[in-house]
């Protein structure tokens, strides 16, 4: 049995790194996957023509150049249905691929993998008009689905963390993992002499974000998707389902890394050409910029200016003045970036 004795300080040099790590679990991106050959690309027209080459082929002389002569109507007619019938074998092909399927397509899709839907908000039928349950959505679901496999391992990886964490609450919007680090001390062989046998000196070379960090430690942080992100409570509820003997490996020790808020304002003027409706532009570029900061609510993601600029620049718009945030927010993965609140201006330009 090795006794780790840790180094209060830096003071020992050529030190051999250990293998911890920081890097966070990154699924693959389904949605960017090309489309699968069962899935066809569908048009009327070549359908259409298709079958009125068939026809033409077997009757030679008959009248179908005018639109209006009865076959053609009649050919018509068939290609619409051909076009429905082909559309739902795409529909099928698609409730079974978890980067396509929705609604209960989808949660069949999570059964298979004994991942249910999560309950955020409970309804009720006991008034008028009836309240109706609130379910986490798609998006999420299928990420769930996606990390389930992991939270099969026995060995502690990433994606395990990330799944079982996301498993805890629908609160949950986004979780990082990360470990500190620690080095083999090279010491000087007169004071090793001095030490007991199998003794290992270690001094942290990183500390995760931990207090007092220790081999094994597992920092986790979580973001809410309530308000700002930051809440104690789910932060605590996500380390107690982690530490749980069923899910973490019996030599991890899981740890809250409190997540902190990098929070800004959005303040941007736009100058719009001459005679297009202002407000109509004004608003496009507001809910598009909403969208991408909304989006980028996420632990570890940065708030550009050229992202901001970009998304303000709709169709209409002849140039952005962008005045906050002044410069790019970056994050690290234990930090958000969350927007207090946006004002945009719009005039002539």
């Amino acid at each position: 049995m090795q006794v780790f004795i840790f180094a209060a300080d830096f003071l020992f040099d050529n030190a051999m790194e250990l293998n911890m790590s920081q890097i966070n679990f990154s699924p693959v991106d389904i949605s960017k996957l090309p489309i699968p050959n069962a899935i066809e690309s569908l048009d009327f027209e070549s359908i259409k023509t298709e079958i009125l080459a068939d026809y033409a082929s077997r009757y030679p002389n008959a009248h179908i150049e005018l639109a209006s002569e009865p076959v053609v109507k009649l050919i018509e007619t068939f290609a619409y249905r051909e076009l429905l019938v082909r559309q739902r074998v795409n529909d099928g092909a698609n409730a079974v691929l978890l980067a396509k399927a929705t609604g209960a397509q989808l949660d069949y899709l999570g059964n298979r993998f004994n991942v249910k839907r999560q309950l955020i908000t409970q309804g009720n039928s006991n008034v008028t008009p009836a309240i109706a349950d609130v379910y986490e959505t798609d998006d999420r679901f299928r990420k769930r689905i996606q990390l389930s496999l992991e939270g099969f391992s026995t060995a502690g990886p990433i994606g395990a963390y990330v799944y079982h964490a996301l498993a805890t609450s629908a609160l949950v919007k986004d979780v990082t993992i990360d470990a500190p680090e620690f080095s083999y001390a090279d010491i000087a062989p007169a004071l090793l002499a001095q030490l007991p046998d199998n003794v290992v000196i270690l001094h942290c070379t990183y500390d995760a974000g931990l207090t007092n960090p220790m081999p094994g430690d597992v920092a986790v942080t979580t973001l809410s998707t309530q308000g700002n992100g930051k809440d104690e409570v789910l932060a605590s509820a996500v380390i107690t389902a982690l530490s749980d003997d069923d899910i973490r490996p019996l030599t991890d020790h899981v740890c809250n890394r409190a997540v902190e808020i990098i929070e800004y304002e959005l303040n941007a003027t736009l100058f719009c050409f001459k005679g297009t409706d202002s407000q109509a532009i004004k608003a496009a570029s507001l809910q598009a910029v909403k969208d991408y900061m909304k989006q980028h609510h996420k632990l570890g993601l940065a708030v550009t200016q050229s992202a901001l600029y970009s998304a303000l620049h709709q169709p209409g718009i002849e140039r952005v003045v962008l005045h906050s945030p002044s410069s790019d927010i970056m994050v690290e993965n234990y930090q958000a970036a969350y927007c207090m609140s946006e004002q945009v201006n719009i005039k002539a330009a």
